[in-house]
């Protein structure tokens, strides 16, 4: 009886593992493809855009319009991106927009790198209270203090001192170092933000390694430069791409505070102005276009057409950045959310 009882015993647990194994395995089946159809459905809204774009460009004139085809032209041409190229003066535009956004970039990811490292390594009478403005210029839109900064690059001055040299305030409006003293002073496109991520990276950083780097004799700078800043590496990298995307596709400060070189250059500005009167844009370049192509400027669907074309050669630059970065930037964005000791 003994031995029978343990037979139906071993025999009741064999049969509760198999339905627990199934369980699980169906558990873990169900999430997969829940993960799966929510990965695949983000990608389709990321990418359908870029690629209707592009597809809506180089589909040929003739045939824009046509419902016969939804993902696949029914016939080619380059005629759209050539009147793109030349509508949005592409290389000129491109070479000016990305050494701008270059120093941009470079000059908000200096001061969000020794910002952030102030707030997660010194500790200091307010700076607490320093940290929470930092918080609140990411909330606040850049539009309400709109006003404000007018009114300072308007009357520049540094305590004083271009008044008593020159007599007067100096005007930095249409002046494209007032974005770079933006950009330097940590008040940039979304500079806030990127303290903050810095200061969660350095956050994660053991506190023990920068202390045996002072034991042998390091000094503060020496131990930020060579210790700390190699260690954020992924995350110094996803703010520089960060500040480079949004700075690439800023129309706001560019419009406020820059001169007539960098609105008529920078391609998102070009885009928004060429958008808004397309006709008039093809119609200025038709002297110039090859003989072969027919310019037809008064049709909507063609207007259309060399709209989508100028839009997919502004973002083109970012999608192929994307496809260089990506793994680090990922880890980047990863690890900037994680406190340390």
């Amino acid at each position: 009886m003994t031995i029978n009882k343990e037979k139906d015993e071993k025999q009741e647990l064999a049969k509760r593992l198999s339905r627990y194994s199934v369980k699980k395995k169906i558990s873990t089946a169900l999430g997969l493809i829940f993960r799966y159809t929510i990965l695949i459905c983000i990608g389709f809204i990321i990418i359908t855009p870029i690629y209707t774009t592009f597809k809506e460009g180089i589909t040929e004139q003739s045939m824009l319009g046509f419902g016969n085809s939804a993902w696949i032209p029914p016939a080619t041409s380059w005629q759209s991106f050539w009147e793109a190229v030349l509508i949005l003066e592409y290389p000129k535009g491109l070479i000016f927009s990305i050494l701008n956004t270059l120093v941009l970039a470079f000059l908000q990811t200096a001061c969000a790198a020794l910002a952030a490292y102030t707030f997660a390594r010194l500790k200091f009478k307010g700076s607490g209270l320093l940290f929470a403005i930092v918080i609140f210029s990411i909330i606040v839109p850049s539009q309400s203090i709109m006003l404000a900064q007018y009114t300072s690059f308007r009357n520049f001055d540094i305590l004083g001192i271009f008044k008593l040299i020159k007599g007067e305030p100096l005007n930095l409006l249409g002046n494209t170092a007032s974005m770079y003293i933006l950009a330097a002073t940590g008040m940039g496109v979304k500079g806030g933000l990127y303290i903050y991520i810095l200061r969660q990276s350095y956050r994660q950083l053991p506190v023990s390694i920068e202390e045996a780097a002072y034991v042998d004799g390091a000094g503060f700078l020496k131990t930020f430069f060579k210790i700390v800043l190699p260690e954020v590496s992924s995350s110094l990298l996803t703010v520089t791409v960060l500040s480079f995307v949004w700075n690439y596709s800023d129309k706001y400060f560019i419009s406020l505070l820059s001169g007539d070189l960098a609105k008529r250059r920078q391609l998102s500005l070009r885009l928004a102005d060429v958008q808004s009167n397309m006709r008039w844009a093809i119609q200025d370049i038709q002297s110039k276009m090859p003989a072969e192509y027919v310019i037809n400027w008064e049709s909507p669907l063609i207007q259309k057409g060399v709209a989508s074309a100028c839009a997919f050669l502004v973002i083109l630059p970012l999608v192929i950045l994307y496809f260089f970065v990506q793994k680090r930037f990922i880890q980047g964005v990863e690890r900037s959310g994680l406190g340390g000791d």
